[in-house]
C-alpha cells in the first residue's frame, strides 16, 4: 500500500510544481489567484500523502 501512497505523493507534488510554474508565468489576476488556490490544495494532498508513506 506504500507505493501507492509514494506515487500519488509524487504525482501531487509535481502537478503542484507545475501549478506554481503556471502561477509564475499568469497572464491576469483571477488567473493567477486561481492557480495558487489549486497549486495550495494539491500541496497539502502531496503533504498528507507523503505522511502517509512515512508512517
Amino acid at each position: 500500500m506504500k507505493v501507492f501512497w509514494l506515487l500519488l505523493a509524487v504525482l501531487l507534488t509535481c502537478l503542484t510544481i507545475g501549478g506554481l510554474m503556471s502561477a509564475a508565468k499568469g497572464a491576469d489576476g483571477p488567473s493567477v489567484i486561481g492557480d495558487l488556490v489549486i497549486s495550495a490544495l494539491l500541496g497539502a494532498g502531496a503533504l498528507g500523502s507523503w505522511k502517509r508513506v512515512k508512517s
